[in-house]
Parts: C-alpha cells; structure tokens; sequence
C-alpha cells in the first residue's frame, strides 16, 4: 500500500511539468510564429526586416530548437545569414540559442519520461482495481496544482511581466546570457510581445488541459465510489 502511495504521490508532482510541457511545444512551432507575425498590432521591425524575413528566419530558429532527436548541428544558425550576406546571428546569440536547444531538448526528454511513468502507474492500477481511486486522487490533484499555477503564471503576465521573464531566464541561464540589444536578430525576431502571447497561450492551453483532467478524474472518481457502495448493499 505505502509503494502505491509513493507512486501517485509522484504522478501528482510531476502532471503540472507534463501539462505544461506541452503548452511549450504547442508555442514553439512555425504556426504560432506565422500567426503572431500577422497580427494588426504586431510590432514591425524597426531595423528593416520585413514580414516575410522574419517568418523565414524565425521559423528557421525554431526548428533548429524543436528538431526530433537533436539533428541539426549548433553550427547552423552561426552560419545563417541575412539577404546581404550578413550573419543572422552574433556569436553571443548563438551561444544563447545553443542553450535555450539545450533546455528545451532536455525539458521534452524528460516530459517523455514522466508521461510513460503516468502510463505505467495507470498499468500497475488496471491490475489492482482497489488501487484506482488513488490514481484517480493522483490525478485530480495534480491537475489542480496545475491550475493553480497557471493561474500565478497568468497574474504574472498581466501584473508584471517583465518580472516574470526575467525569473523564468534566471531559472535556466547564468548570468546575463540571455539579454541582447534591442538592435540584435533575436530581439527583431522575438520581440515582448511574441513572449507575452506565448506565455499566455501556453498558461491557457495547459490550464484547459489541467480543467479536463480534473473533470474527467472526479467524474470516474464518483462512479468507482457509486459502484462500489453498490457492492456493498449487495
């Protein structure tokens, strides 16, 4: 029984990161790039890249973070340049580029981990029925710690963002690494308000995916109850 305990204890724990996690990958594609690119209020570039440029660009930068098992080699954005032949990127922000690779590959790693130790405990429950209300427990915690934090992350966003970026950054980068100027391709290509619309955007998509879980958790909850007070008059 107490093994049983540690195991939903950890499917609880770690259901906000895997949620979340996919709230990531959801902005992390070429779609979102295209979709806040051609937004009416969409600041343009004030150094000259057009539409086009940077949808081409950044589309080329996303990939290079997002691709499935790590392909691309960290010397493609030093040696991607500009229509003039200009380097798109300094070696400082490719070097903050090869970390943001870095966390993002490991983060979707561990993600998948954490999905097939959720799977395996919902296994493990199929052969000991009397264990489902637990997973159950597990689960409808673990999606309203989930929307608890979507909700801290979402008063962040719109109480102070700037704060909120600048913990999440130092959580994952040393130092200074990661601040640019405003001249730079990185801050042209993701400007603010690409951040705040992905930060939102994916609070928004986790916190629907963490209400559904919950829902679905505590209605399943209340049938293995009701069945087994049935069973109990029999």
């Amino acid at each position: 029984m107490k093994g049983r305990h540690i195991f939903f204890t950890i499917v609880m724990i770690i259901l906000p990161f895997v949620i979340l996690m996919n709230g990531v990958i959801l902005v992390f594609t070429e779609n979102f790039l295209k979709y806040e690119y051609n937004t009416p209020d969409f600041p343009e570039d004030p150094y000259g890249f057009t539409l086009e440029e940077r949808i081409e660009y950044g589309t080329e930068s996303v990939n290079y973070i997002t691709n499935v098992l790590n392909r691309i080699p960290d010397s493609y954005l030093a040696d991607l340049t500009m229509k003039d032949g200009t380097p798109l990127y300094n070696e400082r922000e490719v070097s903050h580029m090869a970390d943001v690779k870095a966390v993002f590959q490991n983060c979707r790693a561990l993600m998948a981990m954490m999905i097939v130790f959720i799977i395996l405990t919902g296994w493990l429950v199929t052969r000991r029925p009397d264990s489902f209300p637990g997973f159950l427990r597990a689960l409808a915690w673990g999606s309203s710690l989930t929307l608890l934090i979507m909700i801290l992350i979402g008063i962040g966003i719109y109480t102070g963002f700037d704060t909120l970026f600048d913990r999440f950054h130092h959580l994952f980068f040393t130092g200074d690494s990661w601040l640019f100027y405003e001249s730079d391709s990185l801050i042209r290509l993701f400007p603010e308000p690409l951040w705040i619309s992905g930060f939102s955007l994916a609070a928004l998509f986790s916190a629907l995916i963490a209400l559904g879980i919950l829902i679905l958790s505590l209605i399943c909850l209340k049938k293995v109850r009701t069945s087994h007070k049935k069973k109990r008059v029999i």
